[in-house]
């Protein structure tokens, strides 16, 4: 269960920023997660919701999206995806296929909460 490592990482990278930007509370935070991390959301959210506790995002909503895998080959240009892995490029036979996507883990985003929208 590396989630739980995963989402620690996240939550020191958003308290890091929020530290900076003055933020009050976290509403939501988004991520973008390649299929190659093999990361299991609802594991994923049930850490963020656990390790989140006491701090600036406890109640936030953390949203997943995943990101496909996509390998592109250099020799002959053919890209493809997670229904044709295999170590060869599957058009030319080339050893020398790159992975695009597939291994993000990146804050796509974060909403905070609006201290104005409290006052009125």
């Amino acid at each position: 269960m590396h989630e739980f490592s995963l989402v620690k990482a996240v939550i020191e990278s958003v308290e890091s920023l929020a530290e900076e930007n003055g933020w009050k509370r976290i509403e939501k935070v988004t991520l973008r997660i390649g299929a190659m991390r093999q990361v299991v959301p609802e594991i994923m959210k049930f850490a963020f919701a656990a390790a989140s506790r006491d701090s600036r995002l406890q109640g936030a909503e953390l949203d997943i999206e995943p990101v496909p895998i996509r390998v592109c080959c250099p020799r002959c240009g053919r890209k493809w995806g997670e229904e044709r892995m295999s170590v060869l490029c599957p058009f030319c036979g080339s050893p020398d296929a790159q992975m695009e996507q597939g291994m993000e883990l990146n804050i796509d985003s974060i909403e905070v909460e609006d201290d104005d929208a409290k006052k009125s």
